[in-house]
C-alpha cells in the first residue's frame, strides 16, 4: 500500500502516516490529507466490533503495511476502561434523534476520543522515525483540546507538551481543569486576545525557522495536538462509524441506509472526520453544520462566501467561539482535488480576510451540508426545552446542534434518522445549563453543586471539587510572544 500524505497546499513532499503525524503541519503551511483513495469498508464486517477494535480497523488503512498490530496495541491502550466508560460511546434516544455522547473519557469532553490515542500514535511515530528525538507538542485551544491533550500527555516520555488558551475565552471550568494540570512535561499560558490569535500564533510558530532551528539543535520533533495534526483527525472517523452501527444493530436503519449527522461546529474538524468517514463508504445523506453566534460557517455553506471581516462574539458555547476554521481548508481541497486553487484561497483569506468559492463548488457543498445558528438566548432555552420536555441536559455546544436540527427538521420535513454529536458533559458549563434547567442565576462556584442538586445528574469524577485545586500555571503574554517564548523554554 502506497498510503502517503501532502499538503493541501502541494508541497511536493509525500509522507507516510507517522511521519505525517510527527511534521503536524505541511511544510508550505498547509494541511496533511491522504494522497490515495480512501479504502471502503464493508459495513457487515464491522458490526459487533468493541469500540477499540473498531478503531484498529478504521485507524489501520492509513498506516504503512505491517503496522496494524501496533495501532491495535495502541488503540486497546487509548479505550480501555481505565479511560472510558465499558460503553465507550453511548448513542441514546433524544426526541426525534440520536445522541452520540462523546464527552465519557477523562476530561469530560469529545476531544478525548482523539487525544486518548494521539500520545499512543505519536510515541510510535517517534520509534517509526528510527532517531531519538523528543516531540515538542504545541497546542492551540478554545478549552476542550488543551486540557484534553494535557491528560493524554502528561508525564508521556518523550514529549513536552504547551497549551495556550484564550485569557478570556473559556468557561472557568475549562480553564480551571487546565491551569491546575500537573505533569513534568507539561505548559499551559494564557494568551491575551481569542482562539484565533492563539491559533494563529500557534501557526506562526510551525512556520518559524528559527524556532525550528532551535528544535533541530535541541533534537527536537515540532508537532502539534490540535485537529490541524491529522493523528488528531483520524480517529474522529471511528465514532461516525460507531454511531452508525448502533442504529443498525437497533433496527433503526438497515445496513446501507443513510442517515444524518448534526454537528456542533467551530474549527470544523468534528465534521471534516464525518467528510471522510463517508468516503470511507459510510452512507450519509447530509451533514447539518451548527454554529453559535458566531457563524462564520453557517453564511459559508449557505452562500459560498467565508469573510472574517465580521465582530467576534464571547457566547455561552466558548469552545466555538472561532472565526477561523482551518479544518475548512481540508474540506475545500478533497472537494477541489486541486492544491494550488485551494493554496490561492488561502491567501486571500490571509490577504483579505475572505473568499468566495464558484457556484459549481457551491451547488457540491449544498447538496451534502446544510448549516444554521443559534443566538445565546435560543441555546438557554433549548437546554430548558430538552430537560424539562424530553428529560436530556445537554451542555451549551451539544445545544447549538440540538437546536439547528430541530429547524433543519421543521424547515425541511426531513425524516431521515439523524445522529447529533454531543461534545461536552454539561457539567463542564454549569452556570449556563443550570440557569437554563432552574432559571436562576447562580456563581460558577457553585454552579455545579447547584446543577446536581435541581437534576440528580452525577458529576463526572474528573470535574469534581475541579474549583478547590491549587493552580500551576499562570503566565499571561501576548500572541506575538509566542515564538520567542517556546524558544527560551527549551533553552
Amino acid at each position: 500500500m502506497d498510503n502517503k500524505f501532502v499538503s493541501t497546499r502541494g508541497s511536493a513532499t509525500r509522507l507516510d502516516f507517522f511521519a505525517s503525524v510527527l511534521q503536524g503541519l505541511g511544510e508550505d503551511g498547509g494541511l496533511m490529507v491522504p494522497d490515495f483513495a480512501l479504502p471502503q469498508l464493508d459495513l457487515s464486517s464491522l458490526q459487533g466490533l468493541s469500540y477499540e477494535a473498531l478503531a484498529a480497523r478504521v485507524i489501520s488503512t492509513f498506516v504503512p503495511e505491517g503496522t496494524e498490530p501496533l495501532v491495535a496495541t495502541a488503540c486497546a491502550r487509548a479505550y480501555s476502561r481505565q479511560a472510558f466508560l465499558e460503553e465507550v460511546v453511548p448513542v441514546v434516544p433524544v426526541g426525534e434523534a440520536y445522541v452520540a455522547e462523546l464527552f465519557h473519557g477523562p476530561t469530560a469532553a469529545f476531544k478525548d476520543m482523539a487525544l486518548q490515542l494521539l500520545p499512543h500514535l505519536l510515541t510510535l511515530s517517534l520509534k517509526q522515525s528510527g532517531r531519538a528525538r523528543q516531540a515538542l507538542i504545541l497546542t492551540a485551544t478554545s478549552g476542550d483540546t488543551g486540557k484534553a491533550a494535557l491528560e493524554g500527555f502528561a508525564d508521556v516520555e518523550g514529549t513536552m507538551i504547551k497549551v495556550f488558551y484564550p485569557v478570556d475565552g473559556v468557561s472557568p471550568i475549562q480553564r480551571q481543569q487546565m491551569i491546575t494540570q500537573s505533569g513534568s512535561n507539561v505548559e499551559v499560558v494564557a494568551v491575551r486576545g481569542n482562539f484565533d490569535d492563539a491559533q494563529r500564533a500557534v501557526k506562526e510558530a510551525f512556520a518559524s525557522d528559527s524556532l525550528r532551528e532551535a528544535c533541530d539543535a535541541k533534537d527536537l520533533f515540532l508537532t502539534s495536538a490540535n485537529s490541524i495534526n491529522i493523528g488528531r483527525l483520524v480517529p474522529q472517523i471511528v465514532y461516525y462509524f460507531h454511531a452508525y452501527l448502533k442504529l443498525v444493530e437497533r433496527g433503526v436503519v438497515s445496513a446501507g441506509e443513510p442517515i444524518n449527522y448534526a454537528i456542533p461546529s467551530g474549527n470544523f474538524g468534528n465534521c471534516l472526520a464525518g467528510v471522510m468517514a463517508r468516503r470511507m463508504g459510510l452512507p450519509v445523506r447530509r451533514f447539518i453544520v451548527a454554529s453559535n453566534r458566531n457563524n462564520i460557517l453557517t453564511d459559508f455553506f449557505t452562500t459560498g462566501i467565508y469573510d472574517v471581516n465580521r465582530p467576534f462574539y464571547k457566547t455561552n458555547a466558548p469552545a466555538m467561539d472561532i472565526l477561523v476554521s482551518s479544518n475548512l481548508e481540508r474540506l475545500l481541497y478533497l472537494l477541489l482535488g486541486d492544491a494550488l486553487m485551494v493554496r490561492n484561497l488561502m491567501a486571500q483569506l490571509r490577504d483579505k480576510g475572505r473568499y468566495q468559492v464558484d457556484e459549481a463548488m457551491l451547488s457540491r457543498i449544498r447538496s451534502l451540508f446544510s448549516a444554521g445558528w443559534l443566538s445565546e438566548d435560543e441555546v438557554v432555552s433549548t437546554i430548558r426545552t430538552f430537560y424539562h420536555d424530553r428529560h436530556y441536559m445537554a451542555d451549551t455546544h451539544t445545544a447549538v446542534a440540538l437546536g439547528v436540527y430541530e429547524r433543519y427538521r421543521r424547515e425541511t420535513s426531513d425524516a431521515t434518522p439523524t445522529v447529533v454529536l454531543s461534545t461536552a458533559s454539561p457539567y463542564k458549563f454549569p452556570a449556563a445549563v443550570c440557569k437554563a434547567v432552574t432559571g436562576r442565576d447562580v456563581p460558577e462556584e457553585i454552579a455545579t453543586e447547584v446543577l446536581l442538586h435541581a437534576t440528580g445528574l452525577p458529576v463526572p469524577d474528573s470535574l469534581k471539587d475541579i474549583m478547590e485545586r491549587p493552580v500551576l500555571h499562570n503566565k499571561v503574554i501576548d500572541p506575538n510572544q509566542i515564538v520567542s517564548h517556546i524558544a527560551q523554554s527549551i533553552g
